[in-house]
């Protein structure tokens, strides 16, 4: 895969990249825009949201409102400009785990193509000193030119995540698990039995699979920590005797009034055996406890086995986003 990370990303901090245009025209150029720049912030911002360079649509007032409500960082602004005019939106938001997520403004035609793969590929390199390992972008299905620029841009595809939901209205009831399997919920002195528990259900695993090898654990139980609102007596990691069984991981959503199974694996010497039905069970009957009105998740359309296990708990799609990836380690 094309590199997108430059070894080292302090080196292009609020560069301001000239690329030559066709005859004739004038040079494409690839900048950050900064915190101070207000008003070109707000175009870009529009451009980023919409598709139209309009600084006073209601849209980026509402947008950075909501940025600031979630404390989202939106310093990693970057346009692609052609004279005074802005072509191009590219935002990356940094996220827990050393990773994050990079966002398009909208194309409209494949001349826009190699514009914005461009702009993401700049983005990536000038992170500053966030040193980002793993930038995801998700994309409707029908976003065949963005796909288009992702790739250009050193992306590639990782999966087609189905988003499932059901309404948490089982009872609750005791985990059932066989004799000599334990649960422990998360804590520092129970973080290594996690650790272990994760890295054992990668093993064989059919669940974004092209992620294999590209993060060291500290940064996956981080990132699963950010994903909602962690409480650590809604995580569970199973052993027996000290061997890895498997981990199931909650968190709650408050916007939504939901739950989401962050997390739901097994080592190898524990599947088809019912266990993974009888945890969601448990999550389930947790999620109602808890007051939440649905349990959701997202699982990778080609994992059918995590797939018919949904179903068969009354799990139905609710939408799908193809997941594009781009990591320092690729070729490690």
């Amino acid at each position: 895969m094309p590199e997108p990370f430059d070894t080292n990303p302090l080196s292009h901090r609020n560069a301001v990249r000239p690329t030559a245009g066709g005859s004739g025209s004038e040079s494409v150029r690839y900048r950050l825009v900064t915190m101070d720049d207000q008003p070109l912030r707000r175009v870009a911002l529009s451009v980023l949201l919409t598709g139209r360079p309009d600084a006073a649509d209601v849209a980026v007032t509402q947008f950075i409102s909501f940025a600031q409500a979630h404390r989202l960082s939106l310093e990693q602004l970057w346009c692609a400009m052609r004279g005074e005019r802005v072509m191009a939106s590219a935002m990356l938001v940094p996220s827990a785990g050393r990773a994050g997520m990079v966002f398009t403004s909208p194309l409209s035609v494949a001349d826009e193509v190699a514009v914005t793969g461009q702009l993401v590929r700049e983005a990536c390199r000038s992170q500053g000193a966030m040193r980002l390992n793993l930038v995801q972008a998700l994309l409707d299905p029908h976003q065949k030119l963005e796909a288009r620029a992702m790739a250009s841009a050193g992306f590639t595809d990782l999966a087609t995540l189905v988003y499932m939901q059901r309404r948490a209205n089982l009872p609750s009831k005791p985990m059932s698990l066989e004799r000599g399997i334990e649960a422990v919920h998360f804590d520092e002195q129970t973080r290594p039995i996690f650790e272990r528990a994760i890295l054992a259900s990668y093993e064989q695993t059919l669940d974004c699979p092209g992620l294999l090898g590209l993060r060291e654990i500290g940064d996956i139980i981080a990132g699963h920590m950010a994903t909602g609102r962690f409480d650590p007596r809604l995580w569970w990691a199973l052993h027996k005797q000290g061997e890895p069984v498997g981990v199931m991981l909650l968190n709650t959503v408050p916007q939504r009034a939901a739950m989401e199974v962050v997390y739901l694996g097994l080592s190898v010497p524990f599947r088809g055996q019912g266990l993974a039905h009888r945890l969601l069970e448990h999550g389930l009957g947790t999620a109602r406890d808890h007051g939440v009105t649905s349990l959701i998740l997202a699982v990778d359309e080609a994992n059918a086995p995590a797939v018919r296990l949904y179903r068969s708990l009354g799990f139905n799609a609710t939408a799908s986003k193809r997941a594009m990836i781009a990591s320092n380690q690729t070729r490690a």
